[in-house]
């Protein structure tokens, strides 16, 4: 019961981050703010400690609750559309840095 109490916030947090980003992936063309390099780069920085959290916590429970599906989750729809909608500005090196975490956890 512990172990699946503390994995409710991660659940919580991949959810609410998804509903967040929804009405900004719609838009096809939005237009050009040149402070959004810096909150890219923050956000993407968010959603990298968050996974590697959720990582942390998959070494304890194994693939019990769906932790391993909550990552992918994570991964697919929150990660990988901000990084290549600023590749250039940093989404390149996040998603290596996604990677690398991914391949660590393979090995280990």
């Amino acid at each position: 019961m512990f172990l699946k109490s503390a994995l409710a916030p991660f659940r919580t947090a991949v959810t609410d981050m998804e509903n967040t980003l929804a009405p900004f992936l719609a838009l096809n063309q939005p237009r050009f703010d040149p402070e959004a390099i810096p909150a890219r780069r923050r956000v993407l920085t968010r959603q990298r400690k968050l996974l590697s959290n959720i990582l942390r916590w998959r070494k304890y429970t194994g693939d019990l609750f769906g932790i391993g599906q909550l990552a992918t989750r994570l991964v697919e729809n929150c990660v990988l559309p901000i990084a290549e909608s600023g590749w250039e500005v940093g989404g390149e090196e996040c998603v290596q840095k996604v990677g690398y975490s991914l391949l660590l956890l393979k090995l280990n």
